[in-house]
């Protein structure tokens, strides 16, 4: 059974799950509201490794999935929004705690494994993000950081750098390498670098997302400007592809 977890409005994440089941695939949505509200959450840890059990309604139980794909940033919002503020604030680091620890224990590939910065795996400030892009060989503009400027520097330095007629693509990165490099050469209409592949490769790694199912956006006008990374990645852009590959990690040995 492949785990998606993500948040209740997540379009892409609805998408990965009709076609997965489309493929033939035994696929559970989970949804941070409904994981909030699980009947029982329970995490066993000894000698033998750690043993979890999820039980989200009388007849839903998780605990040994096959592949785990998580797109939950964060515990929900409004889950707790009448509770006291002491209450809402508990139950917060309580889910925290537990999709951190449940997730690193769990033997099935997870793509992505939560970190204390963000549930839902790599999500380097822009900042840390274009000294690797840049250390890794992709084409970084220079860009200015801080609390009185635009909340999307990568993005808008990539622009300026780029020019009139410059195309935004975003590529889907699982485990450093781009899913359907032909069909991101089409919408960005321009052949891909001989040496993006390496340097997406490169990037990964060094964000932690080696392991990792992660967006990475171009600004592309000659040069392939890097415009930033996500742990969300917008998943119909891979279509197929990304499809046929989850299934296959799901079939490998844990990961």
């Amino acid at each position: 059974m492949i785990l998606v977890l993500c948040d209740a409005d997540d379009v892409a994440a609805l998408w990965l799950v009709a076609r997965l089941r489309a493929a033939g695939e035994q696929c559970l949505l989970v949804t941070s509201d409904l994981l909030s509200f699980a009947r029982m959450r329970s995490q066993r840890i000894g000698r033998d490794g750690a043993r979890a059990l999820v039980r989200l309604d009388e007849v839903t139980v998780i605990e040994t999935p096959d592949l785990v794909v998580n797109r939950m940033p964060a515990p929900p919002t409004a889950a707790w929004r009448h509770a006291a503020p002491a209450e809402r604030e508990y139950a917060t680091a309580e889910l925290i705690a537990f999709v951190l620890s449940w997730l690193a224990g769990l033997q099935c590939p997870v793509r992505n494994r939560p970190e204390p910065e963000c549930l839902a795996g790599p999500a380097p400030h822009d900042l840390l993000a274009a000294v690797q892009a840049h250390r890794a060989g992709l084409d970084c503009a220079d860009a200015s950081f801080g609390a009185d400027v635009s909340p999307f520097p990568l993005l808008e330095s990539a622009l300026r750098a780029a020019g009139p007629g410059a195309r935004p693509v975003h590529a889907v990165v699982l485990d450093g390498r781009i899913l359907d490099p032909e069909g991101l050469a089409r919408r960005a209409g321009a052949p891909l670098p001989a040496r993006l592949a390496d340097a997406v490769e490169g990037f990964a790694a060094a964000i932690g997302a080696n392991r990792a199912l992660i967006g990475i956006d171009f600004v592309v006008a000659g040069r392939w400007w890097f415009a930033g990374s996500t742990p969300l990645p917008d998943l119909p852009t891979a279509g197929d592809t990304l499809v046929r590959d989850l299934t296959r990690l799901s079939e490998r040995v844990p990961a």
